[in-house]
């Protein structure tokens, strides 16, 4: 069990991580093949069921938010990247240290809309608006 020791703030002290660094709290229902498409997934591999959307684009950047549920049950993945610099957007930390810039408040909203969504579809559960994801 991973342990994020945050510098990130009160809230975030002593949270549990899944194998792949994502609050423990979030888990998936995989439901059926044609309702996981209807929702927006994709199956190109086998093994996982794939959802991407992009929550921020302007002419110098996109950030992307993806979730990845393996079709074994095993730890799913949540991940917000730069896809300019193929690494991780941490918009959360930004923020709780302070002076994050507006685009890490653009990004907290469309992340969190789409966690929404995909948590009234019934594909996830266990988080709240402003948790760690």
């Amino acid at each position: 069990m991973r342990m994020l020791n945050s510098r990130r703030g009160s809230n975030m002290k002593h949270l549990d991580l899944n194998s792949n660094g994502v609050n423990k709290k979030i888990t998936a229902n995989i439901l059926s093949d044609d309702m996981m498409r209807k929702i927006g997934f994709s199956d190109l591999s086998p093994d996982n069921w794939f959802f991407i959307k992009t929550v921020h684009e302007d002419r110098f950047s996109s950030i992307s938010f993806s979730v990845t549920i393996p079709k074994d049950g095993s730890d799913i993945r949540i991940d917000i990247l730069d896809d300019a610099f193929g690494q991780p957007y941490d918009y959360q930390y930004m923020i709780n240290r302070g002076g994050a810039p507006e685009v890490a408040y653009k990004v907290a909203t469309k992340v969190e809309y789409w966690m929404s969504y995909l948590k009234d579809a019934g594909v996830l559960e266990g988080h709240e608006e402003g948790d760690y994801i």
